[in-house]
């Protein structure tokens, strides 16, 4: 089933006796602006009928009070892999007495989805009335305190005072809708982890549906169930046991994991849930609770915040749920078909004033991808290869269950999925139970239309600790044909590709080819090997080995072949020429094609190589050009390294 949500469509659903209320403008709109639609089915999103995989980074404004670090936030999400930013709208931030709202300066939202759109993020948007977010009221004004009627419910002075606030906000965000070609918004939240399900609060939540579509928002409505319980799915689904609201799409929290001891250290790791595809029922999308709309987790988690005397365990949380936990739990999720997921927290910050609630104090870093001083820790690294490696394969936004597969360890489980259009295969290794920590190798039979295979056919593979790998077969990209790697797809820019694995551990990549091509080792160690069609390149992942083919039927392509801390330091950017991919810096900000000069913008931590693949002959730096000359690997390479930061000299704090 694939539902339409523009504005156009929500009308006709009203004409035609569906639960979709009119989308009524708040103010006329130009009839010259493009119009977009935003549909979905059980797999994925789509928006104007592609298909998209929402990777999303939870972000609150308020949190980091300076519009000009913001750019600064929403750009290292960009750059590290996300494709969307999740954005709570405090309503106690915005109103400090009944019919007085502020969002100018430090509160300024229409800036702020300005800056996203900027930045090439999605958004969704989660105004509440309720938030929780670990603020004070869980996002009530104080002043609303002084009514008779009981909030987050039918209570009339109460639903008159959040029509007040969704006026408000739904002003901006309607402003910056992508269904109107107007900014990045592609959903919305209401209410926040509502789990009273009486007929007031479902009451409640129909009038929230009603009043956001009366204020003109046609993207698709959610509510956050907390914990996958099932309640305020859609209606009609057909699942018992569930609760049915006046929703689009079911989304829920959860934050998993494992534990931080009394002295810092991470405890053992829990296992990894399976909801979707290997959940209860084997159910596509929400599994047993709402199985026509896609798999969504609204907070997954990103981290832990710190209670009351708790201070001292970010370091732990950043550790526990770091490249080992997002391998798994966030691979498990997209073995699962879990095509929209939003990481709680991404950037924490700082919960400034009187903003905090009792339960925590005055940092909000959340152990989180971006820390507190807007830094990336090691685990936004894992997070950009999952995040690149999910718009390197588009046909990952559509996944079936496929044949089981039984590797040769007991020790270790495949997922095994296939794309029903592409006949794409995702295999998914990891531990069993998945919380496992063993050192482990294993092969496991490959099947697909290009034939049999048992994998690898040389050298070995494994899983080594808290771990799990993204595996892609049969799959075209970049002009050539994947017929399996146990190497990681990161990412694809014209004919570059980048495979990662971890450090020392083999690798093996099998391309098609309807004759011999030439090959060429440019750069450290692979061995080739030609039989009947099939091109079998074996290496090791140890710093960066790059292989160029020629020939054979197929365009050229270079492979470069990582480990994953060399993955690391590559960053790609899209232009209007084409997408750019750059080794070197501490951070790519921007790219910018403009005739033949490619206009980079980023950050280096110390003096740093920069190699360029896409679209340019001339480059430049912070807006300095750079000389740089063509290298056999299809790249330009500065001649000189790109310097480091300056020396930060403190004062001499004396007498």
């Amino acid at each position: 089933m694939r539902r339409r949500l523009s504005a156009l469509a929500l009308a006709v659903a009203t004409l035609a006796g569906m639960s979709f209320a009119p989308a009524v403008s708040a103010a006329p709109r130009p009839p010259e602006r493009p119009r977009h639609e935003i549909t979905f089915d059980q797999y994925s999103l789509l928006l104007d009928g592609r298909r998209q995989f929402v990777w999303s980074g939870e972000f609150h404004p308020f949190r980091l009070p300076s519009p000009d670090l913001w750019r600064d936030v929403l750009q290292k999400l960009k750059a590290s892999g996300y494709t969307a930013v999740s954005i709570y709208f405090d309503w106690d931030y915005h109103s400090p007495a009944p019919g007085v709202y502020d969002f100018t300066g430090v509160r300024d939202m229409d800036r702020l989805l300005d800056l996203a759109q900027e930045s090439g993020l999605y958004v969704i948007a989660r105004p509440g009335p309720y938030i929780n977010a670990e603020v004070s009221g869980g996002g009530f004004p104080g002043w609303l305190s002084t009514q008779a009627g009981k909030a987050r419910s039918d209570a009339p002075d109460y639903l008159a005072a959040a029509d007040e606030w969704l006026t408000a906000v739904d002003r901006i965000i309607a402003r910056h809708q992508y269904v109107d070609g107007r900014g990045p918004v592609i959903l919305y939240q209401i209410e926040n982890e509502l789990a009273a399900t009486g007929v007031s609060q479902r009451n409640y939540v129909a009038h929230l549906y009603d009043k956001v579509r009366a204020d003109g928002i046609g993207v698709p409505i959610f509510h956050n169930d907390k914990g996958r319980n099932g309640i305020w799915v859609p209606p009609g689904s057909g699942v018992p046991g569930t609760v049915p609201g006046k929703v689009d799409l079911y989304a829920w929290d959860t934050y998993p994991g494992g534990t931080c001891h009394t002295d810092g250290t991470p405890g053992s790791p829990s296992p990894a849930p399976d909801w979707g595809l290997y959940g209860p029922g084997g159910a596509k999308g929400g599994a047993s609770a709402s199985p026509n709309t896609p798999g969504f987790t609204a907070e997954f988690g990103g981290g832990w915040f710190d209670y009351w005397g708790s201070n001292g365990t970010y370091p732990c949380t950043s550790v526990r749920e770091g490249p080992g936990y997002e391998r798994v739990f966030y691979g498990t999720n997209i073995a699962n078909g879990l095509s929209i997921q939003n990481f709680y927290m991404t950037f924490g910050g700082t919960s400034w004033g009187w903003l905090p609630a009792p339960v925590v104090y005055t940092s909000y870093d959340y152990g989180a991808a971006v820390d507190e001083a807007r830094q990336l820790r090691p685990k936004a690294a894992t997070m950009k290869e999952l995040g690149y490696f999910l718009q390197a394969v588009p046909p990952i936004t559509k996944q079936d269950k496929a044949d089981p597969v039984t590797p040769t360890s007991a020790a270790v489980k495949v997922y095994h999925n296939v794309n029903p259009d592409t006949k794409t295969h995702f295999y998914v290794p990891m531990h069993t139970p998945s919380n496992a920590t063993t050192n482990d190798t294993f092969t496991f039979p490959v099947s697909t239309p290009d034939g049999s295979y048992t994998v690898p056919q040389a050298g070995t593979l494994r899983l080594n600790g808290q771990d799990a790998k993204q595996l892609v077969a049969n799959h075209d990209l970049a002009g050539q044909h994947l017929v399996y790697s146990t190497s990681e797809l990161m990412t694809a820019v014209g004919g570059t590709v980048l495979l990662h694995g971890r450090p020392g551990e083999d690798g093996e990549t099998t391309l098609r080819y309807a004759r011999e091509p030439k090959v060429e080792v440019l750069a450290g160690t692979a061995t080739a090997t030609w039989n009947a069609g099939d091109l079998r390149l074996n290496y090791v992942h140890n710093g960066l080995a790059r292989v160029r083919i020629s020939g054979g039927g197929r365009p050229p392509v270079t492979l470069l072949l990582a480990d994953d801390a060399t993955a690391d330091t590559f960053w790609r950017q899209d232009t209007a020429a084409g997408p750019v991919l750059v080794r070197g810096p501490a951070l790519l900000r921007t790219a910018r094609s403009a005739g033949g000069l490619l206009e980079l913008t980023g950050d280096t931590a110390q003096a740093s190589d920069l190699e360029v693949w896409g679209p340019g002959a001339v480059l430049s730096w912070n807006g300095r050009l750079v000389p740089a000359r063509r290298t056999t690997s299809s790249s330009l390479l500065a001649t000189a390294q790109l310097p480091g930061p300056d020396a930060v000299r403190l004062p001499a704090l004396t007498g």
